[in-house]
Parts: C-alpha cells; sequence; structure tokens
C-alpha cells in the first residue's frame, strides 16, 4: 500500500497534489509511505525502512514551487529519483 502525505505552507498546499502522485503508484505492491515537503525552512530530503515500510521525505524547492502554476511534473521526477522506474 502507498500512502501519499505532505508537509506545506499553506500558500502553497493547493499545488502539491498528493493525490496525482498516489494515481500513478496504485500498481506498487510495496509499503511506502512518501512525504514531500515544500516548506520555507532549511528540512531535508530523508529516507528509512521501519517495520517493512520504506518511509521517503521529498523537499520541494519553495520558492520554485511558489512561482510555478503546475509543479506535478516536478513531485513526479523527484519520486522517480527516489523509486527508481516504478513512479
Amino acid at each position: 500500500m502507498v500512502t501519499v502525505t505532505k508537509i506545506v505552507e499553506q500558500d502553497v498546499a493547493d499545488k502539491v497534489d498528493t493525490s496525482f502522485i498516489a494515481a500513478k503508484l496504485n500498481h506498487l505492491k510495496k509499503d511506502v509511505g512518501i512525504t514531500y515537503v515544500c516548506t520555507n525552512d532549511d528540512r531535508g530530503d530523508d529516507d528509512w525502512v521501519e517495520e517493512g515500510v520504506r518511509y521517503i521525505v521529498i523537499k520541494l524547492p519553495y520558492e520554485e514551487v511558489k512561482r510555478s502554476a503546475d509543479i506535478r511534473v516536478m513531485m513526479l521526477a523527484k519520486l522517480r529519483e527516489r523509486l527508481g522506474e516504478v513512479a
């Protein structure tokens, strides 16, 4: 099962489309938790496995997201970097 969540600043919340990413990953049979972070601070990427679930934290560049109209391609590209081509 794949779970996609976000931790974001309110002004970019609507741009971080977790439903889009979840739909792209519905074929995965692994347990994966993905969190997109788009905040105006120094949080970074992270990755760990706990109780058989892989957790991935992906930092999105706040200023770029704020300027962009649609960041779904960026979100998917960053996820593919972390997961490989299964995304």
